[in-house]
């Protein structure tokens, strides 16, 4: 399909009725695929799930792949996404709320995590989104670490970009675990202990 079509036709979604029957399909794509998995999700069924005429479903997008990378999107996204912090919020008030929401949002979307998950093992272009997404989110942290060295509360040795992508990949596993019910805590006492571990690593002090 050409350019100029594809261009044509996601710019329907420009007006609100447009944005509006976008996103029920987008949201009815991610309880199919969550319910069906990506290789059995039909198109007829999103548009049933989203209670939308088959024909328009072509309105919007143009194959079930390009709905599914718009699913992955809003998930990623919303996984590591944190909402503002007050400017004199304590350090360790930030990560306490960086970590519960990553692990209180993974818990909300685990369903479809794990079919994001699968398909990223043979979609390249899912696998390169959460890796983008992933190494965003790790930037974020290693500049907040760079900042606490420079305030002289956090271990100046430390390598903040390396202790970035450890205390991020430690949260990710210990989410996953929570979810898959391997963990012997909760919510609550997992979100106390990943904030003294993150803490205690990169020597947190009270400023």
């Amino acid at each position: 399909m050409d350019v100029a079509s594809t261009a044509k036709r996601r710019g329907t979604g420009r007006t609100e009725r447009g944005r509006q029957s976008r996103q029920q399909l987008i949201d009815g794509a991610r309880t199919i695929f969550e319910r069906d998995g990506f290789l059995r999700a039909r198109i007829a069924d999103i548009c049933d799930e989203a209670q939308t005429a088959y024909g328009s479903f072509y309105t919007y997008f143009v194959s079930k792949e390009e709905i599914f990378h718009e699913v992955v999107d809003s998930v990623e996204i919303d996984l590591l996404r944190l909402e503002p912090f007050p400017e004199d919020a304590k350090p360790i008030e930030r990560i306490r709320a960086a970590n519960r929401h990553y692990l209180e949002t993974y818990q909300r979307n685990a369903g479809i995590l794990r079919v994001i998950m699968q398909v990223s093992t043979f979609d390249e272009s899912v696998s390169q989104t959460r890796i983008l997404r992933q190494d965003e989110f790790a930037r974020a942290i290693e500049r907040r670490t760079r900042i606490y060295q420079e305030q002289g509360i956090a271990d100046a040795t430390l390598d903040p970009w390396l202790a970035a992508n450890a205390l991020g990949g430690m949260v990710a596993f210990i989410a996953e675990k929570l979810v898959s019910g391997d963990s012997p805590l909760d919510i609550d006492d997992a979100v106390d202990q990943l904030t003294k571990l993150w803490s205690n690593a990169i020597q947190l002090q009270d400023p």
